[in-house]
């Protein structure tokens, strides 16, 4: 398990609601910090040293923490009251006495649910513990017919005035499914992190989601309303590089590129995720590869996202003839995606490139095409030969995301 960084802390900082357990582990200046926020802090530090499933004694933690034997007995108690830790066994010792009793985290103490709405047609959710292991997993088809200005109650939830013909997906089939799964959960709920498509600011507002229809969307303001519950909301790219991160073993410096409805990439590097001034770094869909080419849902023509999303390539296998021709078609959009990753992997030095997407479409034929048309650009003596891989989580990667920063924001363990 490792800790994925924030530059300026902003790395996944798209809070909302802080309600109920422990709450949000907010950061104070050094005279200001208020007793809540010590304790906050101080439950942090003896989590974060059992996280995800280290069992120590108490006078262990106040050896790692610094805290005083006294402070981290008080907070193992109460994180035990709450059902965030759970007493275990002994640790061995050769001295005589009564052995120290080891604690560790209760990892079906708490239940999460993680939401992308990244995938064309479809919105994913899962249920997770506090470990990020999935328990219950579930999808609705949210077809273009299904799709209007989507309203909670009475209230509109999109005042988008977007020129494009995309129309708005509803959030009631999201508030739906989330509801189905928190339904199944016999624990009580941390919270809720969401996966989408678009530029989020670090309040959690969609400021714009061309192919969801959304502008200055306040999502995570809305779902916390709806399911009372802490809610964060984090761009797809950026939540499935952090996934990757955290429960993946990724490296410390990679780029992982999300491939579904739209294109977009998320940068780590040395632990810090870029999010750049204006929260769009990674948003490489709408970067114009051919003037001539399709019109695309922001208005330009020729982005990224109109030759390599997953919707584009769909309709170009089925309307392949042969296998030779469907290879052909993975190949060309491989070259293209290269090529457009290779200015960014000079810039920067990484050398490691995950892709996140449906198999069979992010299967050999694609990432060896990538990988080769960014060697033969940018490969020398001075930077080291890329490679391209499928994400180690699968398409979980944005999901397992979502369950990261609800962890990071509301118990400060990543």
């Amino acid at each position: 398990m490792v800790v994925a960084r924030e530059v300026e802390h902003k790395g996944m900082e798209s809070s909302v609601a802080r309600a109920g357990g422990i709450g949000h582990l907010g950061r104070r200046g050094p005279h200001s910090a208020l007793p809540s926020d010590i304790r906050k802090s101080n439950r942090a530090a003896v989590l974060k040293a059992l996280y995800p499933d280290q069992w120590r004694s108490r006078a262990d933690l106040a050896k790692i923490t610094g805290l005083s034997k006294v402070s981290v007995s008080d907070v193992v108690g109460e994180l035990i009251e709450a059902g965030l830790l759970v007493e275990g066994g002994y640790k061995s010792s050769s001295r005589p006495g009564k052995p120290a009793v080891l604690v560790g985290i209760n990892a079906g103490g708490r239940g999460l649910v993680a939401v992308d709405l990244s995938e064309a047609g479809r919105v994913s959710a899962i249920l997770a513990d506090l470990t990020g292991k999935i328990l219950e997993s579930s999808q609705i088809d949210v077809s273009s017919a299904q799709r209007g200005r989507g309203h909670v109650g009475d209230r509109m939830v999109s005042d988008s005035s977007s020129s494009s013909d995309t129309s708005s997906l509803p959030l009631e089939p999201v508030i739906r499914l989330c509801r189905t799964l928190i339904g199944k959960s016999s624990v009580p709920m941390l919270g809720v992190g969401v996966a989408t498509p678009g530029t989020v600011s670090d309040s959690g507002e969609v400021l714009a989601a061309p192919n969801l229809g959304w502008t200055n969307l306040k999502l995570a303001d809305e779902l916390r309303q709806a399911l009372d519950l802490p809610v964060f909301v984090s761009n797809d790219a950026d939540s499935a590089v952090f996934g990757e991160r955290c429960f993946g073993a990724g490296p410390a410096n990679m780029i992982l590129v999300q491939l579904a409805r739209g294109v977009g990439a998320g940068v780590l590097i040395d632990d810090h995720i870029v999010r750049g001034t204006s929260c769009v770094a990674g948003e490489i869909g709408h970067v114009v590869i051919d003037e001539n080419g399709m019109a695309c849902a922001c208005g330009k023509r020729g982005c990224l996202e109109t030759m390599t999303s997953i919707p584009f390539l769909r309709q170009r296998l089925a309307d392949a003839e042969g296998q030779a021709d469907r290879d052909d078609v993975l190949a060309q959009a491989g070259e293209v995606l290269g090529a457009a990753l290779s200015m960014p992997v000079a810039m920067t030095n990484i050398t490691d490139i995950a892709i996140s997407g449906p198999e069979p479409i992010v299967g050999k034929m694609l990432l060896e095409s990538v990988e080769n048309t960014i060697n033969d650009r940018v490969h020398s003596r001075f930077i080291d030969a890329v490679i391209v891989h499928a994400t180690r989580l699968g398409t979980n990667a944005a999901l397992l995301g979502g369950v990261a920063c609800v962890l990071r924001h509301e118990l400060g363990v990543l």
